[in-house]
């Protein structure tokens, strides 16, 4: 039988888990609310559709960087170069912690050419991200080639997530890490 109590905050995590891993458009309402220990019927008691929740999922996504991940690149207690390998390490580490690759690069790929609903929260995301790979690049590039090479790194982020998927083998995720760091070092 299912569980009738349920937070809101549960329902995001186990969606995201959900989405990472089967996608948005493979992902039904049932599945959902399976997944929440919830009656289909009870689901919309915490959203009021699949909309409502992926833009909640993008959003919780977006918190979670924006206060774990991505102030790194700021944190002067660390030289320029420290930042990005832990900013990018600590991406990797949480991203590969479940199943399923990077949350924003998946439903990029899936939803941005079927509906606008989720480009604008995804576009705001990926904008923080390049923003804090640049910060720590322009220590060491003027302004314009830090964007590049801050473009460069998520490119092949996002890219190296394909190659996981379709090799299973993580070491893709590592030597992104090494050549962001050599970017960073070449000048």
């Amino acid at each position: 039988m299912p569980i009738q109590k349920v937070t809101k905050e549960e329902v995001v995590r186990q969606a995201l888990l959900l989405f990472k891993k089967q996608g948005y458009h493979r992902t039904s309402m049932s599945d959902l609310a399976a997944a929440c220990g919830l009656l289909k019927g009870s689901f919309y008691h915490y959203f009021s559709g699949k909309d409502a929740l992926m833009k909640e999922v993008l959003d919780t996504v977006h918190q979670y960087f924006s206060t774990k991940v991505f102030p790194i690149a700021y944190d002067e207690s660390l030289t320029p170069r420290e930042r990005l390998e832990k900013m990018v390490a600590k991406q990797i580490r949480v991203v590969s912690s479940t199943e399923g690759g990077c949350l924003m690069g998946n439903m990029a790929l899936e939803t941005a050419l079927v509906t606008d609903d989720f480009t604008p929260q995804m576009r705001v995301f990926f904008e923080e991200y390049l923003k804090a790979l640049t910060d720590v690049y322009s220590y060491q590039h003027a302004p314009e080639i830090a964007r590049k090479l801050a473009e460069q790194a998520v490119v092949e982020y996002e890219g190296a997530w394909i190659m996981v998927k379709l090799t299973g083998n993580y070491q893709y995720l590592q030597d992104v890490l090494q050549r962001a760091l050599d970017r960073f070092d070449s000048f």
